[in-house]
This record gives structure tokens, sequence and C-alpha cells, in this order.
């Protein structure tokens, strides 16, 4: 095995690890929030959510994307990258303490704003000292450090003071005070790990090299995050905060996981996909037994969720998201083509293909816009709203998967293959999970043990399509782990 593919091996098992473990952790967390939280103390959290996020990305200013993609990387762009992160950082959370008034009359419907906008404002200075930590670590392929920080930081910040804060009473604010700890604790853990100089710089030339890609790679970002928001702002505005709070519950609920497992392949693919990226042949074969990966594994998953979505919302939110149902099943549909456009993306953006993939998202955004409008217009509900968003998201997939096979050079037919065994995965999976799910419903089975089964019944499945379908990176991944689990019980009963 080349050197590479071990790293990106042992990354992607670290990447996974950090994902399944994550997953656990936010389902079980999900469900207590749910019920500790009001729809309207939910609304008030995305609206913030949004402006926290755009702050987030000033402060990073396609930096990391840069340190990540840079063929080869001195002392002095680390310097640059930091000096730039922690400059940026101030200057946004200075920016945002000030803006937080106006955003409050904007959205003059949605209470208590200000405090909590304010409150997220701090996370930028924190989020600039983990940039460079975290980049070097994924460049160099290291994900032990990285799925440490994140599981402890999401255990003690979210579980246990975000939690705490909000069985206590403080609403919205407890998720503000939930992501200041978990950011506190991922500063202090990877930048342990790297120990990357602290000092520095301020000549002009030191920066050219980073942002000459880092002012691309910033423009798609922006396109993408404007993309990812225009739903809750638009329904922030035109609805009551109590539908945004259930759309955006409902969407996180799901998103979650499903972006989790998205940035878990991605962040370890990119540096891959870079380090190849001159090798045609190698490249082709990577991206085409990852998205093989990628589409059965969510294809089998999404299938499970669209019949489970019942006692999903009945868990996971509780009694007063009933009326949510429908939005779940609606993102259910949406994921697959969120996922599988990242992988083509990240393909895109590891090549230096940045052009294309502004073009594609600012067509993707303006039109995703004028159809929300349209759909508002109408009449249209959030499911509407939501549905809107499925069709625009399919569209984008395709386009980003016409130019990952100009990328490639070749292999249209092995992507559209990909795509249709997703496809056919997502059928199989649902009519298997509905046989064995209805019938149980019929006889009015225990909530309780209805989920845990239909939760055991999507594990195997997923875990089926990984196994026994097409051959994949992920599969000889698996099988290996397997295989090194099966020796090591053997080894213990001896």
């Amino acid at each position: 095995m080349s050197s590479l593919k071990a790293k990106t091996v042992n990354a992607m098992k670290w990447s996974y690890l950090s994902m399944f473990v994550g997953l656990a952790l936010q389902l079980f967390f999900a469900a207590i929030l749910s019920r500790l939280l009001t729809k309207e103390e939910f609304g008030v959290w995305a609206i913030a959510a949004v402006l926290q996020r755009f702050g987030q990305f000033i402060t990073d200013l396609g930096v990391g994307q840069a340190i990540v993609q840079k063929a080869k990387l001195t002392e002095e762009d680390i310097r640059a990258g930091f000096t730039a992160a922690m400059i940026l950082g101030i200057l946004t959370t200075a920016l945002a303490w000030l803006i937080a008034p106006a955003a409050s009359r904007f959205y003059m419907d949605v209470p208590n704003l200000v405090p909590v906008f304010r409150g997220y404002a701090l996370v930028y200075i924190l989020s600039s000292g983990i940039i460079i930590s975290s980049s070097l670590l994924r460049r160099a392929l290291n994900f032990r450090p990285v799925v440490r920080a994140e599981l402890t930081s999401y255990a003690i910040g979210h579980g246990v003071i975000g939690l705490s804060a909000a069985y206590l009473g403080y609403g919205a604010m407890s998720l503000v005070i939930s992501a200041i700890a978990q950011a506190v604790i991922q500063l202090i853990l990877l930048y342990s790990a790297t120990r990357h100089t602290l000092t520095p710089i301020f000549r002009w030339s030191a920066y050219q090299g980073l942002f000459s890609f880092g002012v691309k790679a910033t423009a798609v970002n922006f396109l993408e995050y404007l993309s990812s928001i225009l739903d809750t702002l638009i329904i922030g505005k035109l609805y009551s905060p109590v539908a945004l709070g259930a759309y955006s519950r409902t969407f996180s609920t799901l998103a979650m996981p499903a972006t989790n497992f998205a940035s878990s392949l991605s962040r370890v693919m990119a540096p891959s996909f870079s380090a190849v990226q001159n090798e045609p042949e190698r490249l082709r074969r990577a991206y085409l037994s990852g998205l093989r990966a990628v589409a059965l594994v969510i294809g089998s998953a999404t299938g499970c969720i669209l019949i489970d979505a019942p006692e999903i919302v009945k868990v996971m939110l509780g009694p007063n998201f009933l009326d949510s149902i429908l939005l779940m099943q609606i993102f259910a549909l949406y994921i697959p083509f969120a996922v599988l456009t990242n992988l083509s993306a990240v393909l895109a953006e590891a090549t230096a293909r940045l052009n294309v993939k502004i073009k594609i998202q600012a067509v993707y955004l303006v039109a995703l816009g004028l159809s929300f409008w349209t759909a508002y217009s109408l009449g249209g509900r959030v499911e509407e709203l939501a549905m809107v968003l499925v069709g625009a998201s399919a569209l984008r997939s395709v386009a980003f998967a016409v130019v990952a096979r100009q990328i490639i050079g070749g292999g249209g037919r092995q992507i559209a293959l990909a795509y249709g065994l997703g496809g056919l995965y997502f059928l199989g999976s649902a009519c298997l999970t509905a046989a064995v799910v209805f019938p149980l419903r019929s006889v009015n089975l225990p909530l309780p043990a209805l989920f845990i089964i239909e939760m055991v019944l999507g594990l195997l499945v997923v875990a089926s399509a990984v196994l026994l379908g097409p051959p994949s990176e992920l599969q000889s991944m698996a099988r290996a782990t397997l295989q090194q689990l099966r020796g090591r019980l053997a080894n213990s009963a001896g």
C-alpha cells in the first residue's frame, strides 16, 4: 500500500470514528434539547446561527483551504495564515456587536436576537485560533487529534455545559454557551497537537501565496453559504418564528448527521485529491471509488429515514414537532443530492477548478432565490419551500457531476452508474424498511421498541450496502477492520 493510500485509509478510519460516535451523541443530545427549548427559541437560534456562520466565513477567508491545498507550505505561510485569521476574527467580532441591533430590527418578530447574536460573535476570535491548527492536521492527514478535539468538545461543551444551561432556563442563549465552550476546548486541544508558530508577520508578500487561492475559495464559500441560508432568511422574514423553528430544527436534526458524513469524507478526500491532482489515473480511481461508496451509503440511509420519519420525529423532536413529519421526509430526499454534490465540489476545489464552482453556485443561488419567492407568492407553506430545495439541489448535483467528468477526463458512465445505484439502494432500503415497520405500527408496538428496531435495521441495511455492495475503498477498509476485530477477539479468547 502506498504511503498516501495508507495515510488516507487511516485518516478515513479516524474521520468515520468521529462521525459515528458524534452521530450517537447528536441523537442523544438532540432528543434532550428538543424537550428543553421551544420552537420559537429554535427560531431565534436559527437566525443567530446564520449570522454567526457568516462571521466564521469572514474569519477564515479561504486561509484554511489554502493551507491544505498549497503544494509547498512554508513557516512564513503559517505565520501569514495565523496573523490573517486573528485580525479578521477580531474585526468580525467587533462588527458583529455593532450590527446586532440592525439585524434585530430587520427580524422584528424574532425576540432576544441581539444578545444571542452578540454571544455567538465571541466564537469568531476562538475560531480564528482553531483554523491553522486544524488545517495543518488535515493537510498531514493526521486526524486522531482532530477527532479527539471534536468529540471531547462536543461531549463536554454541548452535552454537559450547553444542555445544563438549557435545563436551567437560558433558552436560546444555552446554544451560545455551548458554542463558546466547544470552541475553547477545541482551541486548546488542537493547538497542543500542532504548537505552530504564533509569531505574526506583516509583510504583504507573505500573504500573496495564500490569498491567490484563498480569494477564489472565499468566493465559492460565500456563494455556498448564501445558498445554504437562503431558506432560513426567507422563512425568518416571511413566516412566523414558530414556522422557522420547526423548519430549522427538523432540517438540522437530519442534516447534522449527513453533514458530518460529508465532512468526514471531504476533509480526508480534499488533501488526498490535492496530492494526486497531477496524476490523472489515480485521481480518477479515487473519485469514482469514493462516489460509489457515498452513493450506496447515503442512498441506503435516507431510504430508511423516509419510512422511519414518524418515529424519528416523535423520539428526536418530541410531541411539539409532530407536524414536522412531512418536512423530515422531504429533507430525506434532499440529503443524497447534497452529499453527492459535496464530493464533486471537493474534487473541483482540490484541483483548483474554482471558476466553474463559482459559476455553478451563482446560478444555483439565483435560481433557488427565485424559486423560493415564487413558491411563497403562490401561497406555499414551508413544506413547499423544502420541495423547491430538493429540486434545485438535484439539478446542482447533476451540474457538478458533469464538471467532475471533465476533471477526471471521462468516466461519465461510471458516474451515472453510481447515481443510479444510489437511487436503487434508496428504493430498496425504503421498501425493506416499510416491509418491517408497517406491520409493527399496525399492532401498536410501543414507540421505544419500534424506534430501536428501526435503528438496528437501518444500521444493518447500511452495513450490508458497504460490505456487500460494489467494490470501493470504503468496502476494503470496512472488511479489513472486521478482519482485525476478528483477530483480536480470537487472540483474546486464546
